[in-house]
């Protein structure tokens, strides 16, 4: 009897345990997915916290969002670490370099250059012209805000500088500004920067040193 009694309770018993691991799974699934919702969660936040952020960068003016451009791009130029001031004025950029070694040691104290070594920088290789030729059409194919670029360079009791309008630099080389970015190289940087003739071509058109 008390066997038989062993044999018909077995079978519940397997049931009851069956039922128990199901819904053990049930409530590990639930459990997993809220945890990934908590993890979706964390996302949406970061995303708007990154929106916020972005937004409050976007909220700057127009002028001041261009001035910025301007300065990245100036400062990527050669001697950039040199340049003073930069300023934007109804799509005209002027660019204003140091005019002795005090006060490049005042925009850079940590800087190891000598003056002997600022000297010679700009002293080497033609190196004020092929600047002054270069970047205002450097800059203005990679800033379209940009119609006008002005560079002023003072270094050894003369004033170098170059003014360029884009409707001028467009005339001058016969390219368009969509040529001179497209091919940089062999619509300008060649004929005109490393090119010692087409150099001073367009330095005597746009630029004086007094």
């Amino acid at each position: 009897m008390n066997i038989k009694m062993i044999f018909f309770a077995l079978p519940l018993l397997l049931i009851l345990f069956s039922c128990n691991n199901k819904e053990t799974a049930v409530t590990d699934r639930q459990s997993d997915s809220i945890n990934l919702l908590s993890q979706n969660n964390d996302s949406q936040n970061i995303a708007i916290k990154s929106s916020s952020e972005s937004g409050s960068i976007n909220s700057k003016s127009p002028n001041e969002s261009y001035i910025e451009q301007l300065k990245a791009e100036a400062y990527r130029l050669n001697g950039g670490n040199s340049i003073k001031n930069v300023e934007l004025e109804n799509g005209k950029a002027t660019i204003t370099y140091i005019k002795n070694f005090k006060e490049y040691k005042k925009l850079n104290p940590q800087s190891g250059l000598t003056e002997s070594d600022l000297k010679s920088y700009w002293s080497t290789g033609d190196a004020i012209k092929k600047m002054l030729v270069g970047s205002p059409a450097r800059i203005m194919k990679n800033l379209e805000l940009i119609n006008e670029v002005k560079i002023v360079l003072p270094f050894e009791n003369k004033t170098h500088q170059i003014d360029v309008k884009k409707s001028e630099l467009v005339k001058f080389t016969g390219k368009s500004m969509n040529e001179i970015k497209s091919d940089w190289s062999k619509s300008f940087a060649d004929p005109y920067i490393y090119n010692k003739e087409g150099r001073e071509e367009f330095f005597k058109k746009f630029g004086n040193s007094n």
